[in-house]
C-alpha cells in the first residue's frame, strides 16, 4: 500500500492520475473526507459534488461508475459519522507529511468548488490541518494552489 501512496503523491502535482484502480478502499477514505469537506457547510452542492467526482476520476483512476457508488458510500457514511478521527487517522496512518499536503489540496478543491468559503468550512479545514499535521501556511499554500486549479479548470 505504501508504495502505491508514494507514486501518488509525486503524480499529484503534475495533474496525472494518482492511485491505482484497485485501491477501492483508499478512494473511499478519501471520498469520505472530501464529503465531509463539502457539507461543512450544511449542504452539498453539484459544484462541490462535481469537484468530488473530478478529483476521484482524475487523481484516483476511478471509472465514473465507480466514483458514482464510492461516493453514494461516502454521503450514507456522512450521515451515520459524529467525526473524522477515524478517517484522518486512516490518512495520518498511511501517509507522509507531503502525502497529507496533497490530501488538504484536494479538500481545498472541495470547499472552494462553490466559490464561497463558508466559515464552517474555513474552521473544518483548520481543524484538519491541525489533525493532518499540515502547518497553517502549508495548508494557505494548498489553498491557493487548489483555488488556481479551479480557475484553470484542472
Amino acid at each position: 500500500m505504501l508504495e502505491k501512496l508514494e507514486g501518488w503523491i509525486k503524480t499529484f502535482s503534475k495533474d496525472e492520475a494518482v492511485a491505482p484502480k484497485e485501491d477501492h478502499e483508499w478512494a473511499e477514505t478519501i471520498a469520505g473526507l472530501l464529503i465531509e469537506a463539502a457539507m461543512a457547510d450544511g449542504e452539498l452542492d453539484q459544484d462541490e459534488l462535481s469537484s468530488i467526482s473530478h478529483v476521484l476520476t482524475n487523481q484516483l483512476e476511478l471509472t465514473d461508475n465507480e466514483v458514482n457508488s464510492i461516493i453514494e458510500k461516502a454521503i450514507v457514511a456522512h450521515q451515520d459519522r459524529i467525526e473524522i478521527h477515524s478517517l484522518v487517522q486512516a490518512i495520518r496512518a498511511e501517509t507522509d507529511a507531503e502525502g497529507r499536503l496533497a490530501i488538504m489540496e484536494m479538500a481545498w478543491m472541495v470547499v472552494l468548488a462553490d466559490g464561497q468559503n463558508h466559515e464552517y468550512e474555513a474552521q473544518l479545514m483548520r481543524r484538519l490541518a491541525g489533525l493532518l499535521f499540515v502547518k497553517d501556511v502549508d495548508s494557505g499554500r494548498a489553498a491557493k494552489r487548489a483555488k488556481t486549479r479551479l480557475e484553470r479548470g484542472a
